[in-house]
């Protein structure tokens, strides 16, 4: 993805950052009644990243990785726009998809591996390809030492191209320490998008 496209789609989210679903019924198990529909549709004013996940997604012909998918909310905002060639990997270390469907975890597009940590350097190399991923999104343990491991081990598989998402990188609690890889990232683009995707926390955009 080039930056221009890259801005004009966080331009597009900022001013409208509730997601268009595509496919009504995948969010049929989120109610009023369930605590985490607030956040899927944004309903607090702090969760416009799902929206922003939603639309790169729509926009990307390739290879999406999320390294961190408790609950699955992430997995039904990628999987609504998730385009017909594209592959889409969801990895963790706890099986907590509550709200994703059969109908996607039977679609041949998506890999969902909830026994992948996102450190297993031999497991990374025997499922993806160097230079393969197209957007990243890093969102496991909220330290600079989990992000920063995790960066070097996925950056090799990444595009030139690729758009990474980091969430938590503004300094917010005690022990979220990811504000410092955020500091120190050296990438031509930078984008924090905090006010709109994730005011309580941080949430940044990138690209080489």
């Amino acid at each position: 993805m080039n930056n221009k496209t890259l801005e004009k789609i966080i331009s597009d989210t900022q001013s409208d950052p509730y997601v268009k679903w595509n496919d009504e019924s995948l969010t049929n198990i989120i109610t009023n009644s369930v605590e985490f529909s607030c956040y899927l549709f944004n309903k607090d004013g702090n969760h416009g990243y799902f929206s922003l996940l939603h639309n790169l997604t729509s926009n990307i012909d390739g290879v999406i990785v999320e390294l961190g998918n408790r609950e699955g909310l992430g997995i039904l905002s990628i999987y609504d726009a998730l385009q017909p060639t594209s592959e889409f990997y969801t990895l963790d270390i706890v099986n907590d998809n509550r709200f994703v469907t059969d109908k996607i975890k039977n679609d041949s597009r998506v890999h969902i591996l909830n026994d992948f940590n996102s450190l297993d350097i031999d497991r990374i190399e025997k499922t993806f390809k160097k230079k393969s991923i197209s957007m990243i999104f890093l969102d496991t343990i909220h330290t600079y030492e989990q992000v920063l491991e995790e960066f070097k081990l996925w950056e090799p598989y990444m595009k030139d191209d690729c758009v990474m998402l980091i969430d938590d990188i503004r300094p917010c609690m005690p022990g979220r320490t990811k504000w410092r890889f955020h500091t120190e990232l050296d990438y031509t683009y930078k984008y924090d998008v905090t006010e709109w995707a994730h005011n309580d926390t941080g949430y940044g955009v990138y690209l080489k």
